[in-house]
């Protein structure tokens, strides 16, 4: 789908970086989801990523307490990185269940604010929180908002599709040799 241009004489693929005029898929109707369960699944996962970069911080540091600093010296990451994940999950879940909707990136931005809020707030400074809060808030909402994908990633579309888009975005041989 290729949009003319009235003052140029070559057909430019339409940009992506903009929102579509139409909704590319059927609205399907949103189902609730529990905030509790998916937070907690979020938190066990950040407190064994918690728990390898306690380790590793342990292991760099020179101490006398053997392999026990990864819970007496450097314990603290574990509780840090879970309570981080805990709140993003449940703030994010909680957020898109009241407004009925996951893809417009408020929820993100709402769990995004909150694990940073929880980030900055250890460092016993409430305008280092807020400041994490509204970085943090920002960055995953527009994540969310671009659709969750950093560009590398595959995607929803299959292999064939993906070829089919990508030789409509270049111009075809024949339009080339004709100039």
């Amino acid at each position: 789908m290729l949009t003319p241009r009235a003052e140029l004489d070559v057909q430019l693929p339409p940009r992506p970086f903009l929102p579509p005029l139409q909704p590319l898929a059927p609205q399907v109707a949103y189902s609730p989801t529990s905030a509790i369960s998916p937070a907690f699944n979020v938190g066990l996962t950040s407190a064994g990523v918690g728990l390898f970069v306690s380790a590793i911080k342990n292991s760099l540091e020179t101490h006398n307490k053997g392999a026990m600093g990864v819970f007496t010296r450097t314990g603290w990451i574990v509780g840090y990185f879970a309570t981080a994940g805990f709140v993003f999950s449940y703030v994010d879940h909680t957020v898109a269940n009241i407004r009925e909707s996951s893809t417009d990136g408020v929820a993100g931005a709402a769990g995004g604010c909150a694990a940073g809020f929880v980030s900055g707030i250890r460092t016993g400074s409430i305008p280092k929180a807020m400041g994490m809060c509204a970085f943090l808030g920002a960055a995953i909402g527009t994540y969310d908002l671009a659709g969750g994908q950093l560009g590398w990633e595959k995607g929803s579309k299959n292999r064939d599709e993906r070829e089919k888009d990508r030789l409509e975005f270049f111009k075809k041989r024949s339009m080339v040799q004709e100039e």
